[in-house]
């Protein structure tokens, strides 16, 4: 069977048309990694009572469950758990009313979270030790040190990574499609479900997550 480069071209405006939607599915979680990744990152550098231990348990756990498969966590179990709660509250709505990019952006934030932490960690213990006596020995606070000496230093170095990350996740992104998210690449599935091109519709959403990724990457060089 030829490869059908016309196709391609129809499954590709497909997949463009839902670009928005990857983008969101990558760039939300990015947010919400980078704040609270950051406050996960300082309570575990900084020792916390209690909640360091409770953070490197969160990273340990999220770190060692692959994306799908807790985006099918989330799913099946907001699914059942929302539904027991609707009929328990006599409640009228029920999970099939939720829409499904909401499940997909809170996996997704939950991994990014335990993924950039690890990042802003290792920002934070790169810190000479010194700079952090410096503010110390003229009053500052920990607190006043982290917001105004520590913080400002580890971001824009800091930066490449998190690109990296967003990359990571817009990629990552393609497997909301098992939830019957629309995003580029059940776009692009859709269109081939009559002709069964799926060869063609799978090069067309590569072609789309290729072209994103490359413009992200030059965007920090």
């Amino acid at each position: 069977m030829e490869f059908n480069f016309n196709f391609m071209l129809v499954a590709l405006k497909a997949a463009i048309k839902f670009l928005p939607v990857s983008l969101v599915l990558a760039f939300i979680p990015l947010l919400v990694g980078i704040v609270l990744g950051t406050f996960i990152a300082i309570a575990r550098v900084f020792k916390v009572k209690v909640i360091w231990k409770l953070c490197q348990i969160y990273v340990v756990i999220i770190k060692g469950i692959p994306v799908v498969l807790l985006l099918l966590i989330m799913y099946f179990g907001l699914i059942q758990g929302f539904d027991g709660l609707a009929v328990l509250f006599h409640l009228r709505i029920r999970s099939k009313d939720i829409n499904l990019i909401y499940i997909a952006i809170i996996a997704f934030s939950i991994n990014a979270i335990a993924t950039i932490s690890e990042i802003i960690r290792g920002g934070l213990m790169s810190v000479d030790k010194g700079q952090y006596e410096a503010s110390y020995s003229v009053g500052m606070t920990k607190t006043q040190t982290l917001w105004r000496i520590v913080l400002p230093q580890i971001f824009p170095v800091a930066v490449p990574m998190l690109c990296s990350s967003f990359i990571g996740l817009f990629k990552g992104s393609s497997v909301a499609f098992l939830i019957s998210v629309t995003d580029v690449m059940n776009g692009a599935l859709i269109t081939a479900t009559g002709n069964y091109l799926f060869l063609e519709a799978y090069v067309a959403a590569a072609i789309v997550y290729w072209v994103v990724c490359i413009k992200i990457g030059r965007a920090h060089v």
